[in-house]
Formats: structure tokens, sequence, C-alpha cells
């Protein structure tokens, strides 16, 4: 058995083995089924359905290979619930496991304190003593403008060091990090462009985890402690909030409580940085994600899109208001066609179920339909009130 941990990439676009030679990256289809269907409890695999923290059991399984332990890294911006399961599956390949974030494997790329850039598929999270999420669209130019704008905004003076980490998993990220470096030197700032051959070196000279003594560092079969999704060695990611993108190269205004960012499909919104998320295709109601509070089932929101190239909130309004016509009397009330909600022209109405209320708010951007639902206990809508009005002022499409 090697010594030392081995130390595991879990996103944002492969799972693999960072250190040592051999066989460093998970099964293909193991990563496109772990990674596709981390926010759910199921996913397709061979035809078969197949629980999610088994599919990343054996993505981590298999490129663990005889080692003291393993250190799981994932993206900074991930939410709690998506830690979580990777740190239960983590679990179940090694009895001393620790779930990081990619800031804490990038720091000890400079001496100096850090601005972290992390390119992803649909956003570029930039954090230093706060978090913001800028979209990704075609065109990069807009986005390593406002990147560069969101740097000089955290960066207390020139000597602050800003890591961009570009993993050459995610489609174009090489590309977009050569030109958010040269924007940020062209402005003075030091950057550092960190690949994935550099990522592989700070593997290699990862600094040891603390003790087994010390349980609040560890994810042990024996122990299953809360995990801090942005916890890391400093104050590189020690966040009170994220900023999500608004649209390409666009960000919306600081919400005021823990948040990350959710993406689904071409939309992207904020919600609550505690709350479960999982797809629901079953019972009334279209397909569509449901976030959930902690502290109450019945304090959730819902998410839901379709592509409506050409369509008006006019437009959008009238085919509403004809499948709400349709449905029994009482279920769906207070429509208006013409409402406001945090802020945005939208359509609004409350679905009336057992034991709560849904108020709805129908959003258009661009060609892109986006319904959210505010769901609590009928006589308790301020339970809702703060991550509803959050969830709707962030909301839109991705270019």
């Amino acid at each position: 058995m090697s010594p030392h941990r081995a130390v595991i990439e879990a996103g944002p676009g492969t799972i693999r083995r960072l250190c040592c030679a051999g066989s460093s990256i998970a099964d293909m289809k193991l990563v496109a089924a772990a990674l596709g269907a981390i926010d759910d409890s199921v996913v397709l695999v061979d035809d078969r359905p197949v629980d999610v923290s088994s599919v990343w059991s054996g993505a981590l399984r298999s490129v663990m290979c005889s080692h003291h332990g393993v250190t799981v890294v994932h993206p900074s911006w991930w939410s709690a619930t998506r830690v979580s399961v990777v740190a239960a599956a983590a679990q179940t390949v090694a009895d001393d496991a620790v779930v990081r974030p990619r800031s804490w494997l990038l720091a000890p790329a400079s001496a100096e304190p850090a601005v972290v850039v992390e390119i992803a598929e649909r956003l570029v999270m930039v954090a230093a003593d706060e978090v913001v999420g800028v979209a990704r669209g075609g065109d990069p130019r807009p986005v390593v403008e406002e990147v560069a704008g969101v740097v000089a905004d955290m960066a207390a003076d020139a000597t602050v060091a800003v890591l961009v980490d570009a993993p050459n998993s995610v489609a174009g990220a090489p590309q977009l990090g050569t030109l958010i470096a040269g924007a940020l030197r062209d402005a003075g700032w030091a950057a550092v462009e960190i690949g994935d051959a550099r990522l592989a070196r700070l593997a290699r000279d990862a600094p040891p985890e603390p003790s087994p003594r010390r349980p609040d560092a560890m994810v042990g079969r024996s122990r299953v402690g809360p995990v801090a999704w942005l916890a890391v060695a400093g104050a590189v990611l020690a966040v009170p909030a994220v900023a999500t993108a608004s649209q390409a190269g666009h960000r919306a205004a600081m919400p005021v409580a823990a948040t990350t960012s959710l993406v689904e499909g071409r939309v992207v919104l904020t919600i609550p940085a505690s709350w479960s998320t999982q797809r629901v295709v079953a019972g009334p109601g279209s397909a569509r994600v449901q976030v959930t509070s902690p502290s109450d089932p019945e304090v959730a929101l819902h998410v839901t899109q379709s592509p409506v190239a050409g369509e008006t909130l006019t437009g959008t309004a009238q085919r509403l208001q004809r499948a709400i016509d349709a449905e029994p009397a009482g279920v769906f009330v207070d429509f208006n066609p013409a409402g406001i909600s945090a802020g945005r022209p939208a359509v609004t109405y409350r679905e009336v179920r057992a034991g709560h209320d849904v108020r709805w708010t129908v959003l258009l951007d661009g060609a892109i339909r986006i319904s959210i639902g505010c769901q609590s206990r009928p006589a308790a809508p301020d339970a809702v009130h703060d991550a509803c009005e959050q969830a709707v002022r962030s909301a839109h499409a991705l270019e």
C-alpha cells in the first residue's frame, strides 16, 4: 500500500486520480453518469437504473489503487448537496477520506494572497472574500472583460495573485483561461494559469491532512459529519454568498445569504447553498428540479424551463390561462398576466395543494421560458420569501 494519500479530482469535467502512475481516469461511462446525475438519486447506466451513490462509489474506487487514504477535490462552487454525495462515496472507498474544494489544492500555486478563478462548462467562478459566478457564452470576450472587472473589484491591492484554473476536461477552458490570464496581466495583475499538468504537480505536493484525531476535517466510515462545501485553508473561500451569473459576461446582484449557483439546462439561478436538489418527474405538474429547505420539507423551490422562440410574455399568459382553465376550479388561483416578481415582469399565479401552496413566477429570457415555484405551508409564505426573491431575481438563460 502506498504510504501517501490518493488525490482524486471529482468534477467539473472528469473524475481522475491526480497522483501516481497507472490508469488514472475513471471509466468514461461512469464519469458521464456520475457528473451528469449528481443532483439525482438514480441514473441509467447501460439502460439499467442505478443509484447515483453507487455510480460515484464505483467511479472513485476505479481510480484509487493502493493508498493510505484519499482526498477528493471538487469544484469550489458546488452546493452542499453535491459535496455530500461525493463525501458519502469517498467513505465507501477508504477508511481515511477527506473532501476539499479545488481552491484548497490551487492555493499553494502562489505565495501571495490569491483570487481564484475556476472555469466550468457554463460559468466562471471568481472567489476571494466573496464569490461571483460569471456565465459563459459563445463569445469569450464579454466573459473575459467581466472576470477582469470582478477581480479588480475583489483584489485589495496589486500584490494579490490570480490563479486561473482551466481544466482540459472542460470544453474551451484552456483557451478561455489563456485569454483571462492575458487580460489580467495587461491590467497589471500577476496571473498564474493552472492546467492539468500543474494541477497534478500541486496534488503530488499537497499538504498533509490533519491527524485522524481531528474528526472535523475527516469523512471516515465510522464518522459522518457535516461537510463545509467552501471550507479552505486560509481565507480564499470563506464566503458569505455567491453572486450568480445573469447573462454571458455579466453577474447578478449579491444576495445576502450563503448561496450557490444552480445550472439546469440553459438556465442558471441562485439557490440557498444548504438546500437539497433533486429532479422530480412524477406527481402533479411538469418535470422539474426541486430545491428543498433542510429545516422544513414543505418549503421548497421548483424550477422548470422550456424553449419558446418568438414567444412574448402576453403569449405566455394566454397559454397559461388556457391551461389553468382546463384544470379543476380552485387548484390555480390569483392569476395575474402582467405581474411583477422581484422587480421583473412576469406572469404570476398560486397553485393550491394539500399541505402547501406554490406561488409561481413565469419569466421570459430570450428564447427560454423560466418558471419558478415558491412553495410554503399555506399560512407561512415568509418561510420561502428570501430564497424565492433571490431565485427569481437571478434567474437567466445561458447564451
